[in-house]
């Protein structure tokens, strides 16, 4: 049974009180007499923003009508959960039976600020829209605000949380930008989303989309949806970070987290369905933050103030040696007093997506449609009832505000080791480039001992000489121990020569294959039916780390004997022939090439495509899934599971 639609309020039943703002689509007025309750005796105050005659021609009353719905639809714990992190739509006024606005709860006081002069004096409560915090920190802490480098990456993350929730929900923001974005650190950092009515419900907007200047999607790519809102996530990132209303390069992020600006990077890809998800986003977000500075910014201050370390670094405490005051853990000088020490960089590695091309086994005949149903969850809770409207009640209700998210990318405690093995030097000093060891050593102290190039040895791919700085091994290419001697006076950079093959030490972009049974993975030209590298991460065997990132669909464990924190694990998608291998149902998608050579591309806009999936099965040629849609099919030799018959019909 569908959900009882939300009655229209006649306008002239408003009390209107201050006008509160305008915009370019109308203006937002107090509601005196008028709450939304959240329950049985809270309530929430109510504002009502009503549209300018200029833009009513091409409003959507049915859809906005359907907003209003989406609360009683949703379970009761997501309903509440929208009407506390979002202004959604909680009623459709009309004026004569027409619609001309919609009623929504007030922006929450904690999302306001004291506004404070440059000369120091304080103003009037300012709603803390984002965009205060894309200036230099003098700035920021000139006009009154309290915010530390850490909130900047929680406020991040709340927002990258909220997007996946709201996604899940069929719901994209469309035009996220810090003009429509509020903040607050008090009692914790969260965002608050305003502007609801221009954000897409389940494919449908209630006026044209549109965007804020400067943060505009690419030219041609659809309006409002997951990847234009992760595009987004992205810039305010940067600009966050970096304290700039349009900075664009990533590479601001690097400082705070490597592993951030290369998420950054895949989050700007003009492709969109390479981009990753928000959720992965919150995940690195969080991880950044355990190490980023809690102290108040209040002097002019660029990205990555403070001393960060990289997320995932492991730090060593050398035997009976204390970390020289004011090192930077895992950066600094570390020498031995006698023997050779090892520092292992254990960082997580996040690599890029891919694209695809080339061509199918196709066939059509004649047209016909499939639709697609959402369903939302209708667990039962107590606490919350959809909003309905009641006379002024002064009492406000209070925000528990979300769980924090959890991370596994932190940096360990400073280890120092129970017992060590002196190695030879002799053996140390004879090394060249090509030689390899096996380390026997403990956690913090290495123990290397000669011997053959085999799998499971340590092969010598730099010597540094004139220091004993473990960091000289940082970039090398497969570098994965350094080790150094201090009476030989050098760094020795070791690669690990795994049993896996040579996939161990994949990078981005990187394509890889191997059989499903077992056995050696290698490096390969990327090619169609194998696998490109979504995300190498280091030190963990978990899988679950590979479910957000876009077109994954296999991985890949590389285990290391004696030292856990030298595993890898792939995230990785299969190169398949076209973009028909990823292609969703209701996608467009450009069909070109012969009956016999076909190709499907998806080139981002449908008005420049010329065929719609229809349908999508894991089977092989499995023509009569599609009735009578055209079909195009294509299996994996060594992976059946990977197979696939997509649907399509002509436009």
């Amino acid at each position: 049974m569908s959900a009882p639609r939300t009655p229209a309020v006649d306008h002239d039943t408003l009390s209107l009180g201050k006008q509160l703002g305008q915009g370019g689509q109308g203006t937002v007025h107090e509601v005196t007499n008028r709450k939304i309750n959240e329950a049985a005796g809270d309530g929430w105050d109510v504002v009502y923003k009503e549209y300018s005659p200029a833009v009513l021609p091409a409003l959507r009353a049915d859809v906005l009508a359907s907003r209003a719905d989406l609360i009683s639809e949703l379970s009761a714990a997501d309903g509440k959960w929208l009407c506390e992190r979002t202004a959604w739509p909680a009623a459709v006024v009309q004026r004569h039976g027409h619609a001309c606005g919609f009623l929504m709860r007030a922006v929450p006081e904690r999302f306001r600020f004291a506004f404070q002069n440059l000369n120091g004096a304080t103003g009037a409560q300012r709603l803390a829209n984002m965009e205060y915090l894309l200036n230099d920190d003098a700035y920021v802490a000139g006009i009154g605000l309290t915010i530390s480098s850490r909130d900047r990456l929680a406020l991040l993350g709340d927002l990258a949380t909220t997007l996946s929730r709201l996604h899940r929900l069929g719901i994209t923001v469309g035009d996220l930008s810090p003009k429509n974005l509020l903040f607050t650190t008090t009692p914790h950092p969260e965002c608050f989303l305003i502007d609801t009515d221009a954000m897409r419900l389940r494919g449908t907007t209630v006026l044209p989309q549109a965007e804020t200047p400067d943060w505009q999607i690419p030219d041609g790519e659809e309006k409002a949806t997951g990847a234009s809102d992760v595009y987004k996530l992205a810039l305010l990132a940067i600009r966050l970070i970096a304290r700039d209303q349009t900075a664009t390069d990533p590479t601001a992020l690097a400082p705070v987290s490597p592993v951030l600006a290369n998420l950054a990077q895949c989050s700007l890809d003009p492709d969109p369905k390479t981009r990753p998800t928000p959720a992965l986003w919150a995940e690195n977000l969080a991880a950044a933050g355990t190490t980023a500075s809690t102290a108040p910014a209040s002097a002019p201050a660029g990205p990555g103030t403070g001393a960060v370390p990289v997320p995932g670094r492991r730090t060593r405490r050398l035997p009976g040696r204390p970390l020289p005051a004011g090192a930077v853990p895992g950066r600094g000088p570390a020498k031995a007093r006698t023997g050779t020490v090892v520092a292992v960089s254990v960082a997580v590695l996040l690599v890029g997506l891919l694209g695809l091309a080339s061509a199918h086994s196709d066939h059509s005949d004649s047209e016909s449609a499939t639709t697609v149903v959402s369903t939302y969850p209708t667990t039962p809770d107590p606490t919350f009832a959809a909003p309905t409207f009641t006379d002024p009640d002064p009492t406000d209700s209070t925000d528990p505000g979300p769980d924090p998210t959890d991370s596994d990318l932190t940096d360990s405690d400073l280890d120092t080791p129970s017992a060590s093995t002196i190695p030879d030097d002799d053996d140390v000093a004879a090394a060249e480039v090509g030689s390899c060891f096996y380390d026997n050593g403990t956690t913090g102290q290495a123990d290397l001992v000669a011997t053959d190039c085999t799998d499971g040895a340590f092969k010598v791919v730099s010597i540094n000489p004139g220091t004993t700085d473990l960091s000289s091994c940082d970039g090398v290419t497969d570098s994965d121990e350094s080790v150094s001697s201090a009476v030989n006076d050098l760094v020795l950079c070791l690669s690990y020569q795994s049993p896996g093959g040579t996939a161990y030490h994949a990078q981005q972009n990187d394509c890889v294959y191997g059989s499903s049974s077992g056995g050696s993975w290698s490096t390969q030209t990327c090619q169609t039916g194998n696998f490109k590298v979504l995300a190498a991460y280091r030190g963990t065997s978990d899988d679950s780390k590979c479910d957000s990132w876009p077109h994954y669909n296999e991985w890949r464990h590389f285990a290391v004997a004696r030292n856990s924190e030298l595993d890898v694990l792939l995230c990785l998608s299969m190169n398949y022939p076209d973009d028909a291998g990823y292609a969703t149902q209701n996608e467009c998608l450009l069909k070109s090439g012969t009956e016999s050579h076909v190709t499907f591309t998806n080139v981002g806009s449908c008005a420049s495509s010329n065929v719609v999936v229809t349908g999508r099965t894991s089977r092989y040629r499995d023509s009569a899934f599609c009735g009578n849609d055209g079909w195009t099919t294509w299996e994996p030799s060594d992976y059946p599971s990977l197979a696939y018959t997509v649907c399509w019909r002509s436009k």
